[in-house]
């Protein structure tokens, strides 16, 4: 299976899926392939809290 076949398959799984991939799968491969700045600073922008805010104001902020 070629890049764009796999990038295919991931985006046409439900979501529940994909958020399975994102919870069990991208943990154990990011220590073996996310080593330099560049790509930590990519993990960083989806974390930041920004990207967040909405999730927040829809659990008040875990409260």
């Amino acid at each position: 299976m070629n890049l764009e076949e796999l990038k295919t398959t991931i985006l046409n799984l439900d979501h529940q899926q994909q958020k399975q991939l994102m919870m069990e799968i991208l943990p154990q491969m990011l220590p073996q392939f996310c080593t330099d700045d560049a790509c930590l600073d990519l993990i960083r922008k989806f974390s930041n809290d920004e990207s967040i805010k909405s999730y927040r104001e829809q659990h008040m902020d875990g409260i």
